[in-house]
């Protein structure tokens, strides 16, 4: 893997609130917030667009780390319908700086996370994925390089 510069920008001056994070030469875009900050991630530009996102909490009675990985045309729609959810304490979202993420790339990534989270095995999944979406064969590798900068 080629060098990289990670640029952390701190909207309230705070690591522990909403994080926005980008590496050079990447199209996408990290914005990282505990749930406690969810209304101004949702407030923010990026929440408009398609991305894939993470829910991280623990199961109150076991403690076990639980994850939910899912995907979204419009971010904010999709996050505030979690709003439900109550085990979730902290969410990762990934966007495109130049918006061209189609449903069928967030759908691919989305996959691809579920598979390398079960494959990881640090979280208990909310979720599971058995779709299988086929993007041509240029996609799914410009899709695997923005996969790569995820993890």
């Amino acid at each position: 893997m080629t060098s990289a510069t990670i640029k952390l920008f701190l909207p309230h001056g705070d690591a522990k609130r909403l994080r926005v994070g980008e590496v050079s030469n990447w199209t996408g875009k990290a914005l990282a917030a505990p749930r406690t900050e969810l209304d101004d991630l949702l407030l923010r530009e990026e929440a408009e667009s398609a991305g894939v996102y993470f829910l991280f909490g623990s199961d109150p009675e076991s403690g076990d780390a639980l994850a939910y990985i899912g995907e979204a045309e419009v971010i904010r729609d999709r996050l505030k319908q979690h709003k439900a959810k109550d085990f979730w304490n902290a969410v990762v979202v990934f966007v495109s700086k130049d918006e061209n993420l189609t449903k069928a790339h967030i759908r691919y990534l989305e996959n691809r996370l579920l598979h390398e989270a079960k494959q990881a095995g640090r979280y208990r999944l909310e979720n599971s994925n058995t779709s299988n979406p086929k993007l041509p064969e240029s996609d799914r590798e410009d899709m695997e390089v923005f996969l790569s900068r995820i993890q």
